[in-house]
């Protein structure tokens, strides 16, 4: 679901015309493509932490990609609850 929303905002769609108007081979296409040459904003992130990295080193601090790389998601504890769950059935339920 994260690759299609990644799309269809590097692409300026919604998820809805995106599932119309591409078909599954393109779309495996795309992920392909992804893989090699990432489309979303993480390859903006790798590049300022390598920058971040590159500035530490030079003052003598071993600063590595993957310490300086931004995240943006934290481990969500099994005990929490997901307070947007049940959102989507709400619209729809709205839309009735």
């Amino acid at each position: 679901m994260q690759f299609l929303m990644m799309l269809a905002l590097r692409m300026g769609r919604t998820l809805s015309e995106l599932r119309q108007h591409m078909s599954a081979n393109e779309l495996m296409m795309w992920a392909e493509y992804d893989r090699i040459s990432p489309i979303g904003d993480v390859r903006g992130d790798y590049q300022a932490a390598q920058i971040v990295s590159a500035l530490y080193r030079s003052q003598g601090k071993d600063v590595s990609i993957q310490d300086a790389i931004l995240r943006w998601q934290s481990e969500i504890d099994g005990n929490q609850t997901d307070p947007l769950a049940g959102l989507e059935a709400a619209f729809k339920q709205a839309a009735k």
